[in-house]
């Protein structure tokens, strides 16, 4: 045992040079309230960088483990030194709490973000929405009944009238509902986009390609696709029509041309007979046409208007995924007339949603698409593309598709996209208007919460709560300066994106990643959101992994935790409600609850109903 008079003046002198620090930094983050929480995060920052490991370790001997006291650390150090009878000398306007106090603060804040929690389990639960689920009412009816507190809907896809009709198809499930959930609401949270980079369109052009029209259940060719056709001497507009399809570059013999109406005869590859209608001229030598029928079709095909000829010697199809395996090269544009343009005999060539975020990428970089199953590396930088090659695929090769995301973790996104795109703030108005919550992605700074602060204000929405999501090294690295912006929110919380994080700090950085931010939480009282791939196999397939199981339990450090969409999600979130519910109020009875006398079967709380 340590000896307790040196061991108390040890402790003093640390806490004198504690208070004195965190007087010093005081007058640099003035907050208009929630001081007591400034003040505990400060001082939590200085045990953390300056309390010598040799006092922690004899505190920890003698019984007082300071770790996981963060939210009333300062309290907690006065209490040690008045037990070792050591007097601590007055003069510093330090914010203190108790453990209770702080316990209180913490979950007042948190049903100022996410709402009442339920009776029986303070963690809530988000879900995220799913386009699909607006003609799905009796889903939406069993969230809300196994748990769901939270409809995450992001904003990233679909459209603000889907959007509207999937709150509005949630209202009416709790109208439905309303003597089962004892008047509970389900709180709508609005991701705002942010500058994540998708695939815009995509592209290979080696070999047969299959033009695929859409059948109806009798087996009949249902809406055309609509292509661009276009001659060698000219350039298809940029960017090209939404509805596009496929893309033909057409050589014209004996200086042929094509006017609207006109209809273009060819055979393709299997020796059917197909037609192209030439609907619209969109700029010089470039018609919008349509297909009607299903071809499969390769460079160097004939086709015909009368006696006039054409040869077909460049041909894309844009909504398509393509397959890449290791070695795959991948072109990436910046525009639409780039990638239109090029001649890429082999390797899966697209756009993406930010041509500004390739500024900053050079040969060596690392490219990340589908949340990190494929890795590239950047092979050379050009004018108008970016040329890569896929350097692991997981040992079997992946399909990208539109929509997929992209990481650049070594380029500085940040330096050349803001967190708030013009996607962003178009879409400010109308979550202003329908969200209780509303996420900013791709956070980087205080001064981001700044700005939407203010652009919630001028929509009459100042006290909507908040977001910080945590997605990139940038944003770790001012983490605490943004903690304390939020501060002076009326409700802010914070998200642990474990996805988009990992990808960009390193997968073997992640899991002290996550606990640093839950402790700094901790200390400023801030709530959190556990999410990225919570239960995740048991929302796909029905049976979860031994590793999702453990994962929850971490997750239950956090205030909220957040599922994504899958088959069996509403089986994924009786389950996330029924650990949290044993785990809170039962954590020492029987593994498995009974029910009239008998035992639950843990395997019911997965199977398909009916």
């Amino acid at each position: 045992m340590h000896d307790k008079q040196d061991l108390g003046a040890r402790l003093a002198a640390f806490y004198r040079g504690m208070a004195e620090w965190v007087g010093q930094k005081q007058k640099y983050f003035p907050l208009p309230s929630h001081e007591e929480s400034r003040d505990q995060l400060l001082a939590y920052l200085y045990m953390r960088e300056h309390m010598p490991s040799d006092l922690l370790e004899a505190l920890e001997e003698s019984g007082w483990r300071l770790e996981g006291q963060e939210a009333h650390l300062i309290d907690a150090i006065e209490q040690v030194l008045a037990y070792l009878r050591m007097p601590v000398d007055g003069g510093w306007a330090l914010r203190k709490m108790t453990r209770k106090e702080a316990k209180q603060l913490l979950h007042k804040r948190a049903e100022a973000v996410f709402g009442s929690p339920s009776s029986v389990r303070p963690t809530r639960i988000m879900v995220t929405m799913d386009e699909a689920w607006v003609d799905e009412p009796g889903l939406i009816e069993r969230l809300l009944l196994y748990g769901m507190d939270i409809a995450r809907i992001n904003c990233a896809y679909g459209s603000p009238e889907t959007w509207e009709a999937l709150v509005a198809i949630i209202r009416q499930a709790e109208k439905q509902l309303e003597q089962q959930l004892q008047g509970r609401r389900c709180r709508i949270y609005m991701d705002l986009p942010g500058p994540k980079i998708r695939v815009a369109r995509l592209a290979v052009n080696a070999g047969p390609i299959k033009l695929s029209v859409k059948k109806n259940r009798y087996g009949e060719p249902m809406e055309p696709l609509a292509g661009i056709i276009s001659f060698s001497s000219s350039s298809p507009p940029s960017p090209f029509p939404r509805d596009v399809s496929f893309l033909w570059q057409l050589t014209a013999e004996d200086g042929a041309t094509v006017e609207e109406g006109d209809e273009l005869l060819f055979t393709d590859v299997r020796g059917k007979k197909r037609k192209l209608r030439v609907t619209e001229q969109i700029a010089p030598s470039c018609f919008k046409v349509l297909l009607s029928r299903t071809a499969y079709v390769q460079k160097g095909m004939k086709l015909r208007r009368g006696s006039a000829s054409f040869t077909l010697s460049s041909v894309l199809f844009i909504p398509m995924k393509a397959f890449v395996t290791v070695g795959t090269p991948l072109y990436i544009y910046f525009d639409d007339a780039a990638f239109a343009e090029a001649q890429n005999g082999c390797g899966v060539k697209m756009t993406t949603t930010l041509a500004k975020a390739w500024r900053n990428v050079r040969a060596g970089d690392r490219l990340y698409l589908n949340d990190g199953q494929i890795a590239a590396r950047v092979v050379k930088v050009h004018e108008r593309h970016v040329e890569a090659k896929v350097v692991a695929d997981g040992g079997k090769r992946k399909a990208i598709k539109q929509g997929t995301g992209i990481h650049l973790p070594d380029s500085f996104l940040h330096l050349t996209v803001p967190p708030l795109t013009d996607r962003d703030l178009e879409w400010i108005p109308f979550i202003a208007r329908w969200a209780d919550i509303v996420g900013l992605s791709f956070v980087q700074a205080p001064h981001d919460l700044r700005k939407l602060y203010h652009l919630l204000a001028e929509q009459g929405a100042g006290s909507l709560p908040v977001i910080a999501k945590m997605e990139t090294r940038t944003a770790l690295h001012n983490f605490i300066r943004i903690l304390l912006e939020g501060l002076k929110f009326p409700a802010f919380g914070v998200m642990i994106a474990r996805g988009d994080l990992a990808l960009e700090i390193g997968f073997e950085h992640l899991a002290a990643a996550q606990n640093d931010i839950l402790a700094l939480c901790r200390a400023a009282h801030i709530p959190v959101i556990w999410a990225t791939q919570v239960l995740e196999q048991m929302a796909k397939k029905g049976i979860p992994s031994r590793a999702e199981i453990s994962d929850v339990s971490l997750g239950r450090q956090a205030q909220c935790i957040m599922l994504n969409k899958g088959r069996h999600i509403a089986e994924a979130v009786r389950l996330l409600a029924f650990l949290l519910e044993k785990q809170e109020g039962q954590s020492g009875s029987s593994v498995m609850p009974k029910t009239d006398g008998e035992r639950m079967d843990p395997f019911h709380l997965w199977e398909d109903e009916g």
